[in-house]
């Protein structure tokens, strides 16, 4: 089972939470792989940042006498801290952008904890739309006297 954190986003979660993001506490295969660039690509400039200087730093080392193996380890160390904590992360990272947290939801997948998570979400209360029969009619006072042509497919005459 893999717990997923629903975030939403600033200014609320939208009518059919198309911009609600579920993001995923596992293990990130590529950002073992190419952390650097798997930071990159969720705009954590500044933590992408630090891991290309560490790594660098640490590519240097390998180069000097007695530093092989610490460098190696150094930068295996590096991967796996962003494979395991990239996630984690990336939450605090939307979360001090405006991010509300809306839950937590533990499922085998992705599909299934969309479905857990809108399931316990209220329903939209429908409001009724007002009979044709209240409508104002528009006062012909405010259009009289007006002769200009049309600009665009609509005049303004008996217009709202």
């Amino acid at each position: 089972m893999i717990s997923y954190t629903v975030l939403t986003p600033p200014g609320g979660a939208d009518r059919d939470h198309a911009s609600t993001r579920f993001i995923a506490d596992r293990f990130v295969w590529s950002a073992l792989l190419l952390p650097w660039i798997w930071l990159l690509s969720r705009r954590l400039r500044l933590a992408a940042f630090v891991v290309f200087v560490a790594e660098c730093f640490a590519i240097f080392l390998i180069r000097q006498p007695g530093f092989g193996t610490a460098s190696l380890l150094a930068i295996l160390a590096i991967h796996a801290l962003v494979a395991l904590e990239g996630g984690n992360l990336h939450i605090r990272h939307l979360i001090s952008g405006g991010w509300h947290m809306a839950g937590m939801e533990i499922a085998p997948d992705l599909a299934t904890a969309e479905e857990m998570f809108f399931a316990d979400l209220p329903e939209a209360v429908a409001t009724p739309l007002p009979a044709a029969s209240d409508w104002a009619k528009p006062n012909s006072s405010s259009t009289q006297g007006w002769s200009a042509p049309a600009l665009g497919l609509f005049d303004n005459i008996g217009a709202r």
